[in-house]
């Protein structure tokens, strides 16, 4: 026998920080030079997580354990690379590379960050990148803290 169901308990609070930013590349931005960061046009949802459209840096508002997920639809960059830099300095479990001249290249990585920390997405080579146009997102970068 197991007895009577207790009452439910409260609903847990959710993420506490988070953020969704992208590119809707154009003509005049959509090549990101070897060492340059992504800009990113636009906004998602961004809570305890700061972003100005139009920008490459993304900043973190509450310290703790990060999973971000990255991504870039390319038109043109085999051999690049994109990788996190934290802080100007690229995360050595960030970088990936574009294997082939099209297609998306991705990356996920938990990385652990101070609040006031500002990330961005940068091509990690000294091979440029074109960004698919829009209307299709070009790069985009998710951020959620999973952990204090």
């Amino acid at each position: 026998d197991t007895g009577a169901t207790g009452a439910t308990g409260a609903t847990g609070a959710g993420l506490d920080a988070f953020g969704y930013v992208y590119e809707l590349a154009t003509l005049a931005d959509a090549t990101v030079v070897g060492g340059a960061d992504v800009p990113f046009s636009n906004n998602g949802p961004l809570t305890n997580i700061t972003h100005t459209a139009g920008t490459t840096t993304v900043t973190v508002g509450l310290a703790g354990i990060y999973q971000i997920d990255y991504s870039a639809s390319l038109t043109a960059g085999v051999g690049s690379q994109l990788a996190i830099a934290v802080n100007g300095t690229v995360d050595a479990s960030t970088p990936v590379s574009a294997l082939v001249a099209t297609g998306v290249v991705s990356g996920q990585a938990m990385l652990t960050l101070a609040a006031g920390d500002v990330l961005t997405l940068r091509n990690n080579s000294a091979i440029p990148l074109t960004l698919a146009l829009a209307p299709a997102v070009g790069a985009q970068l998710t951020l959620a803290r999973v952990s204090a």
